[in-house]
Formats: C-alpha cells, structure tokens, sequence
C-alpha cells in the first residue's frame, strides 16, 4: 500500500488549499495543539473534514509544551490532556449531530419537491385527458 500525505496550512489565509486537499484524501489528521487546544479553525476544519465524509484522526501536538512552558505536572498535564480530549469529542457529536439534521431536512426538502413534481404532473395528465376528445 502507498500512503500520501497531503499537508495543509491550518491558517485562515490559506482556507481554500484546505479545501482543495480534502478532495484528494480519503483520511484526514486533525492536529490539535496541547496547549492551544481547539481553536475556532480547528473547529472550522473539522466540520469542513466531515461534509467531505473523511474521517479525522486526532493528532495532539506539542505535548511536551504543558510541562515545560505551562510547569503543569505530569498528573496535571494528564488531566488537561483529558479535557482536551472531552472537548474534541464534544465538539465531534455537536458537529455530526449537526450534519446528520441537516441531511434530514434536506432529504426531506428533495421528497416534498419530488412529491410536488409528482402531483403537478399527474394534475396535467389529468387536466389534458379531460381535454382530449372521446370517442
């Protein structure tokens, strides 16, 4: 098996290389900052990552930056690693719950249309065979 790696720069500035490499991907690292932690583009890039149904995998980086910048303990750090992942995870179940509604509402949008199209159709089948003349 071959393995690409496509990297992308997570700055806004730079969105739209993003948005093109999730169309080269089947996969997807979602690099999240131990002591950043999620970030609003974070989260813009992970709900971007799911509407392409790709399925990140989470990368905490800088881990070792809770020890020596922040002076946390390594129990600390254990525990802020822990929020951290609460957090992702939070923010997963919000954004997929989100996605899942809206695929709802718009599956149920196409249905009513089509339901639409069906009756206007058989309401001028109806409409001409009426105004045909018999026989």
């Amino acid at each position: 098996r071959i393995i690409h790696l496509v990297d992308s720069p997570g700055h806004t500035d730079f969105s739209w290389h993003v948005s093109s490499a999730y169309q080269a991907c089947d996969a997807c690292l979602l690099v999240v900052d131990a002591v950043e932690g999620m970030g609003a583009r974070t989260h813009q890039v992970f709900r971007e990552a799911l509407t392409h149904q790709l399925v990140p995998t989470l990368v905490i980086n800088k881990m070792d930056r809770l020890c020596t910048h922040l002076g946390l303990t390594p129990t600390e750090a254990y525990l802020r690693t822990r929020l951290l992942l609460e957090s992702v995870n939070a923010a997963a179940s919000a954004m997929i719950t989100s996605l899942h509604q809206q695929q709802e509402q718009d599956q149920d949008e196409l249905r009513r249309q089509e339901q639409e199209q069906q009756e206007e159709s058989h309401s001028n089948n109806s409409s001409n065979n009426s105004n045909s003349p018999t026989k």
